[in-house]
């Protein structure tokens, strides 16, 4: 649809559903004006008056739907017999002048008491009064296009509200904070110092300017290029804080798996029996162990020859989820040794990724030697674990940290979490290497400045100096109505 300005949007902003709250937002011109129209406050004054950043007590009421007049004890009507307009709620009903609010609009927010009709009531009237129902993220969008935000900031918001670990939220807020702006717009700026120079030069040849006998500005070059590579290799980190790592259980059928996995998620996900080939088709599920997000995956047992149809399909999936994990938990069962059935199933497991061995069943006792399982050479290191009585889980747990801390280095620096991040900033490096490059050669200045031009334009488009209508539908597409 087409987005305008000019219009006022509302929209319900709380979780949909009985609760204790619902609050319904709307944000433009006639915000006020719309919410006077259904919200009698319990002081004298009117709406349009309240002051910026104050929350007022009152009743929202049907304006069309009247109810007959109270009786007094005598009998008489009260109010000289007028009716009164029917009361659906008492609510309060939350200020924002602009464009000091959330969208740098007039803004006002109703807080109603939760509950799926209520809330569609209000909202019902709020939009026959002539407000608009909001797209998804159109709040967010119209902060970014008044100015309150940048589009790294935008997307940070649904970062935030997608965040599934402390250490992301953190990520999170550090972007929506501006940190990463403020290190985009510095490089941006003085990439703009060096382009006027040189732009300078172009057009004043017979002043007294240094260029190429300049070392600064071959420095400053350098300099810009060295941080946007270090912030593009940022991004395998930012998108693990993002996303979560995958961290994939594996075996052959029948060594535990599955338990093991309901057991570090505390409750039964996971179907489990005593017969091998229970599980088929791979689960996965959100887990946060201190502070990181992981997304473990129970895959069905990898096997040289499938009995069954299904079970061929089953261990073609799991082939398939081990090879984009970012690490493994490799079981075995620890009351045997290991036979070839596991050998193949540890062939299978990609080179150079951490592997954590879990010798299972260690309630029924442990028979697995030394010898044995140094055949497993890639094994960072061997747990003895018990899924039934859950003993050895708080060492796994810890085992898991220490293998995925080490792919969240640096977390408490800027890095880039969104593909859209890594490409402009590849686009500004690979013009900014050309720059370099035909800078350090002497070519024509001119061939300079275009590049440096292109690598100034990839980055204004990051932080969104730069955008298109098509760009910001994309980005707030993924965001909830309401935000």
């Amino acid at each position: 649809m087409t987005f305008s300005n000019n219009d006022t949007i509302a929209a319900l902003v709380t979780p949909p559903g009985e609760g204790g709250i619902a609050v319904i937002r709307l944000s433009g011109p006639e915000a006020f004006a719309l919410a006077a129209r259904v919200f009698s406050p319990r002081s004298a004054q009117r709406v349009e008056t309240f002051a910026s950043h104050t929350i007022h007590l009152g009743e929202i009421h049907h304006p069309h739907l009247t109810s007959p007049a109270r009786q007094t004890e005598g009998g008489q009507a009260s109010g000289g017999g007028r009716k009164r307009a029917v009361v659906l709620d008492q609510a309060l009903l939350s200020i924002f002048r602009a464009p000091h609010s959330y969208t740098g609009e007039d803004v006002v927010e109703f807080s109603l008491h939760g509950g799926m009709v209520l809330a569609a009531k209000v909202l019902e009237l709020i939009l026959a009064g002539g407000a608009r129902f909001a797209e998804p993220g159109e709040f967010t969008r119209r902060a970014f296009l008044n100015g309150k935000l940048d589009l790294t900031q935008a997307e940070a918001v649904l970062d935030l509200i997608k965040s599934k670990s402390d250490l992301s939220i953190q990520t999170a807020m550090r972007q929506l904070s501006g940190a990463l702006s403020a290190r985009l717009k510095g490089l941006k700026d003085r990439l703009m110092k060096l382009y006027a120079h040189m732009e300078a030069f172009l057009d004043f040849p017979d002043e007294d300017l240094e260029v190429y006998s300049d070392g600064e500005m071959a420095r400053s070059l350098r300099q810009a290029h060295e941080e946007i590579g270090a912030l593009i290799q940022s991004f395998q980190r930012g998108a693990l804080l993002r996303e979560g790592a995958l961290l994939v259980i594996a075996g052959k059928p029948n060594v535990g798996k599955s338990s093991l996995f309901n057991a570090l998620l505390e409750r039964d996900r996971a179907l489990v029996s005593e017969f091998a080939g229970t599980t088929r088709d791979t689960l996965e599920e959100w887990l946060e162990i201190k502070g990181l997000a992981v997304r473990l995956a129970d895959t069905a047992g990898l096997m040289h020859a499938a009995p069954h149809p299904l079970d061929a399909l089953g261990v073609e999936c799991a082939k398939t989820t081990l090879q984009g994990a970012q690490a493994y938990l490799f079981v075995l069962d620890g009351t045997r040794a290991p036979d070839k059935e596991d050998f193949l199933a540890w062939k299978n497991l990609e080179a150079g990724r951490p592997v954590i061995g879990i010798l299972n069943k260690a309630d029924l006792g442990t028979r697995m030697n030394s010898q044995e399982r140094s055949k497993f050479s890639a094994v960072s290191c061997w747990l003895e674990i018990s899924s039934k009585t859950r003993s050895g889980l708080e060492d796994l747990e810890q085992k898991i940290f220490e293998a995925l801390a080490g792919m969240h280095a640096d977390t408490a620096g800027e890095q880039i979490t969104r593909v859209r991040h890594k490409k402009a900033l590849e686009s500004s490096f690979e013009a900014l290497s050309r720059a370099e490059k035909a800078f350090q050669e002497r070519a024509s200045l001119e061939l300079v400045t275009l590049d440096l031009r292109l690598a100034i334009d990839a980055l204004r488009e990051l932080i969104g100096e730069i955008y298109s209508e098509d760009l910001l539908d994309v980005i707030f597409s993924e965001f909830c109505i309401g935000k």
